[in-house]
């Protein structure tokens, strides 16, 4: 797709533009989301820390010009674990750029079934912070210990609760309070990035600030749907009122189709 060209949707909450096409194939039986032994362990180290930071640094900043703005609101999180709640319009910025959030945390993310099914490069995504998701109960309790654990270690989890992708999106589609039910359970906060599309003064690909909102933490006080809903709605609505404010530039033309 180029510059201006026009992206047809009828279902905000189904559609998906990443052009990926992967067909679905089940995690495997012997998969493990927590890496052990020392080799493994530090191969993980290695490629995350020593290639994968740098790059991701350097990419959004030389392509996009990235900058992370109220990144005062971070402070509270240095010594604690948190999620990271971020619209989804990138297919590989998104990920680098939920790991510029933190410095030293090593960043988690929840990855979709298309990434699961990418059978030959599942060790390499899993030195890189990736959490697939599956459907097989065994994955599920497994995912969720190994959020767990994370959370515990202070490290930061990232979800995109849009789920899927609309490449270079300057609004907020709406999304269910499904995936707010891990920090409502586990009584963790969440920190909001939204990511905005503003114009460069050369060139059509726009560049991109990441504004940072929050922390949200869970009300102890309501049951955990209604909790996950209240986090729901108040990220829902930072994003909301972020894209509005500062996602000025359109690079594709979104337009929807009404059945």
């Amino acid at each position: 797709m180029k510059y201006q060209d026009t992206i047809y949707y009828k279902d905000e909450l189904n559609d998906d533009f990443a052009g990926m096409n992967i067909e679905f194939n089940p995690l495997p039986k012997s998969y493990r989301y927590i890496s052990k032994g020392l080799t493994r362990k530090f191969c993980d180290f290695f490629i995350y820390r020593i290639i994968a930071r740098p790059i991701t640094f350097f990419y959004m900043r030389l392509k996009f010009h990235y900058k992370l703005k109220n990144k005062k609101i971070l402070k509270e999180m240095r010594h604690k674990g948190c999620f990271i709640y971020s619209n989804h319009t990138m297919a590989i910025g998104d990920a680098f750029s939920c790991n510029d959030v933190f410095k030293i945390k090593k960043n988690y993310i929840v990855v979709g079934k298309e990434t699961a099914s990418l059978t030959l490069i599942l060790p390499l995504l899993r030195a890189l912070g990736s959490l697939p998701i599956n459907d097989s109960v065994k994955s599920k309790k497994d995912l969720y210990k190994a959020i767990s654990l994370r959370l515990k270690q202070h490290r930061s989890i990232t979800i995109f609760p849009e789920r899927h992708i609309w490449p270079y999106y300057n609004k907020i589609r709406p999304f269910s309070f499904e995936t707010f039910k891990y920090p409502a359970r586990l009584n963790v906060p969440i920190v909001v990035l939204t990511n905005c599309y503003q114009k460069k003064k050369f060139g059509h690909r726009p560049k991109i600030k990441g504004y940072l909102s929050g922390p949200i933490y869970p009300d102890m006080s309501l049951n955990p749907n209604d909790r996950a809903m209240k986090m729901r709605d108040e990220c829902y609505n930072l994003m909301v009122e972020n894209a509005t404010k500062y996602s000025t530039y359109s690079y594709f033309n979104y337009v929807k189709v009404e059945e």
